[in-house]
């Protein structure tokens, strides 16, 4: 696990980035304009390895116990 506040910033925005860049790469490249497979599944891998720097996937979770929560008690 990286412990570094900076290190943390620095991969997840680099790894955000990556993703946009290999999307609109993929589209400009192909000669249909569209995203391959792959491609999308690796966008797809870096997007949530940003989510998961930034807490995203905690904060997800949270929100869908709160839900739950609230929906059985009624």
């Amino acid at each position: 696990m990286i412990q570094d506040t900076k290190t943390q910033a620095v991969v997840a925005v680099g790894s955000f980035l990556a993703a946009v860049a290999l999307a609109f790469t993929s589209l400009l490249i192909s000669t249909d304009h569209d995203i391959a497979a792959g491609v999308l599944m690796m966008c797809a891998q870096f997007l949530m390895l940003t989510a998961t720097i930034f807490g995203l996937d905690y904060k997800i979770m949270s929100i869908i116990r709160k839900f739950d929560a609230s929906k059985n008690k009624s």
